[in-house]
């Protein structure tokens, strides 16, 4: 009842919006687009075969080609199209061309402060714990490294209101997961955000609402709360923290879900040319022994940035369901450092010593991994990048003949 309710307030304010006559005009036309090509080689990471007999390696490309337009009365329009491909590789015979962004925007909407978002956008909360890319826990099914996908929007509105007394903004959206037209099977996530920012601080709180399907028991509610500080008093000091909990019903289980979730980093960065960088993190979510999502389990949703989290490796091989579900029922500490040696030039190394599985009958170690990454700015618009990655399984991980898995990904990128 309450999503219905929201649906028919958005109808009134778009069919008032829209009623008012207004003469359209361009103020200014904007177009841009990037290209990723990546070289990719992965060996086990299903943790099956040894040596080369489990060996993959591609090439993949990435472009985005998008369309902005100013119009008058604080009124712009995005259009964004993406294909992502493995090279030689065809879907029916033609390349598949995405509508990756397609959404109008509306600042000071009736008030000031109040703007409207409709359409195909991305949503961002926070750095994307449970809400960023809704292809964060599956992947991508269209290329072979569903992990590395840029697709990360939804089909949603948005309003946001920009208190004009405080550094207060407040969001309220509802992306459209699946819709049809009979039998009220559709699936939505409801979101309301509320944050506070200064220059140094920001704070937020949310609660999200997954409704499997319309007037079902299928509800999945999540609340929670972050901060973000950078400390003044000590310059290059800085910390973050974000903390969920869920009730409901993710699927039509018989139990109702009690899952939590939490990660935490702190991180100094020297002041001085290089910009060494120095820091730990962790990431936890709940889960139930036997690996599903009932009680005691907490979902992660759409997030963004998983991988940075739970380490590359363990990101790409549990987005196949090769042993687990990506992001929940899990532990994983993380120390990384990054360093600038000169102007163009970015080295970054993060290492996941004992990440371990947290609701089982017994093995619980995952394993341990390295990252490494280098990166190079060669101009304004062109740079090169190079991940070389490396993990060890652990006991309750199921190995036949080789515990270790490792991957190199190649990057040139060109924006324009």
């Amino acid at each position: 009842m309450a999503k219905r309710i929201l649906t028919l307030c958005l109808a009134l304010v778009i069919g008032i919006a829209f009623a008012m006559p207004a003469a359209a005009a361009v103020k200014s036309i904007k177009v841009g687009g990037d290209l990723t090509i990546r070289g990719i080689y992965r060996n086990n990471l299903d943790f099956q075969t040894p040596d080369n007999g489990n060996a993959e390696s591609w090439l993949m490309s990435t472009t985005r080609i998008w369309v902005g337009a100013e119009l008058t009365d604080n009124v712009s329009a995005v259009v964004r199209l993406l294909n992502e491909r493995d090279w030689e590789s065809y879907t029916d015979g033609y390349e598949d061309i995405e509508l990756d962004l397609a959404y109008i925007k509306m600042k000071d909407l009736f008030v000031p402060g109040f703007s409207a978002t409709l359409g195909r956008q991305e949503i961002l909360l926070g750095k994307g714990f449970v809400v960023g890319n809704v292809n964060g826990r599956y992947g991508y099914w269209n290329i072979r490294a569903g992990d590395l996908t840029a697709r990360k929007s939804f089909d949603a509105w948005r309003l946001d209101y920009e208190v004009g007394t405080a550094p207060v903004t407040v969001t309220l959206f509802d992306a459209k997961l699946n819709e049809t037209a009979s039998n009220n099977w559709d699936t939505d996530l409801l979101g309301l955000n509320v944050g506070y920012k200064t220059d140094n601080l920001k704070v937020e709180g949310y609660v999200l609402l997954y409704d499997k399907q319309t007037g079902s028991q299928a509800n999945l509610y999540t609340l929670g709360a972050r901060v973000d500080h950078n400390v003044l008093a000590v310059p290059g000091l800085n910390y973050n923290l974000e903390g969920a909990m869920q009730s409901g019903r993710y699927w039509w289980t018989s139990e109702d879900m009690e899952g939590w979730g939490g990660n935490g980093d702190i991180s100094y960065t020297f002041q001085n040319p290089m910009q060494l960088k120095l820091g730990a993190a962790w990431y936890y979510a709940s889960g139930d022994k036997n690996g599903s999502e009932e009680k005691g389990a907490f979902v992660p949703l759409f997030p963004d940035n998983l991988s940075d989290r739970i380490g590359r490796i363990t990101y790409a091989a549990t987005i196949d369901d090769n042993f687990g579900v990506t992001g929940s029922n899990l532990s994983v500490p993380k120390v990384y450092a990054s360093v600038k040696p000169a102007e163009k030039h970015m080295l970054s190394l993060a290492w996941f010593p004992a990440s371990t599985i947290v609701a089982t009958d017994g093995k619980d170690d995952l394993g341990y991994g390295f990252n490494f990454g280098y990166a190079y700015q060669y101009t304004e618009d062109v740079s090169f990048g190079l991940c070389l990655d490396y993990a060890v399984a652990g006991k309750a991980v199921p190995v036949n003949d080789s515990d270790s898995a490792w991957e190199a990904i190649g990057r040139v990128a060109v924006s324009f």
